[in-house]
């Protein structure tokens, strides 16, 4: 069977949101929260749009952004829409009156066709990156191990433009997309290129798309995972702390887990490193027994006895208490 690779490709609707947001505050509210430098094509498009900040697109986002509305509930929308005329079906609720038209007014008034082809060479680079660090990996083979025969498709979109310090995932029909800008660089420097750190970008990529899969396994298994809310889950103070709700709890949990596993089959030393970054820095002290059910589960599907993790989780649950008793003995 010919191996399945995540695509990797560039999306005008996403560009064009990207664009919007560049002259909102979001900038400026993104250095606030973490000081980091952002990649040259988002700073030159920032530039570019500024002067565009009063027109209704702009201010549309910006009235979504002041209501918290989450950036994959935005970028999703845009990839709803047709492109180039912008157009699909019903909106939901929360998007603004006429917002497509403004987008698509926005696209045109400023030149971006032209400013895009200017910079194509940054964008190419950008896909030819991912490309290669996906090639080497079949991520489609390790979902499935915890979550099923996946129908979709994995689309991962490079973004240089804005958000710069956000992953940004959304289910959109058969598609998961994936839109990832580079890894951020320390202080003021401009961020890595895709290619510098290939294990950082599994282990991102990898957040986003388990995010999306667990999202739809809750809806799915609701009646299960609502029954195991109210058992506490093992673990300490500062990660409960972090994590207050147990869905997120066992997310944060899982997804951890089997980055570790994934990497471990990549390259074993980077995979201990991950380990050793979650337990000091993120306070999974519990993230070796975590990962040995995950083994077990493995172990216990290739026999046959589940079909995927959802089918699992009472067990996963029921010894991960087993673990943290044995740990403290």
């Amino acid at each position: 069977m010919t191996a399945r690779h995540v695509q990797v490709q560039l999306d005008n609707r996403t560009r064009l949101v990207s664009a919007v947001l560049a002259a909102t505050t979001y900038p400026e509210k993104s250095q606030d929260r973490q000081k980091h430098g952002t990649h040259l094509h988002a700073r030159s498009t920032r530039k570019l749009v500024l002067e565009y900040a009063h027109h209704p697109a702009v201010h549309a986002l910006q009235v979504l952004l002041d209501k918290n509305v989450a950036l994959n509930s935005i970028f999703g929308y845009a990839l709803r829409l047709s492109w180039p005329e912008l157009t699909g079906d019903e909106p939901p609720r929360w998007v603004p009156p006429r917002w497509n038209e403004h987008l698509k007014h926005f696209y045109e008034v400023t030149g971006l066709a032209t400013w895009w082809a200017d910079e194509d060479e940054q964008w190419q680079t950008a896909v030819q990156h991912l490309t290669e660090i996906f090639e080497k990996v079949d991520l489609y083979v390790f979902l499935e191990k915890f979550f099923g025969a996946l129908p979709e498709t994995l689309a991962l979109v490079p973004n240089i433009s804005y958000p710069t310090d956000l992953n940004v995932g959304c289910r959109v029909g058969g598609v998961l997309y994936a839109l990832m800008p580079p890894r951020k660089a320390w202080g003021d420097s401009a961020p890595w290129p895709y290619d510098n750190d290939p294990m950082y970008m599994y282990q991102e990529v990898l957040r986003v798309y388990e995010d999306l899969l667990l999202a739809s396994m809750t809806r799915q298994y609701a009646d299960t995972i609502g029954s195991l809310n109210d058992k506490p889950l093992p673990l300490g103070p500062k990660f409960l702390e972090r994590h207050t709700h147990w869905i997120d709890q066992f997310s944060t949990l899982f997804i951890a887990a089997s980055i570790a596993l994934f990497l471990e089959e990549v390259d074993p030393r980077e995979s201990k490193a991950f380990i050793q970054i979650q337990q000091r820095v993120e306070g999974i002290a519990i993230l070796p027994g975590v990962i040995n059910l995950l083994r077990r589960y493995q172990d216990e599907r290739k026999a046959g006895k589940y079909a995927n993790f959802a089918e699992y989780l009472p067990n996963f649950t029921k010894n991960l208490r087993l673990v943290k008793t044995f740990a403290t003995l």
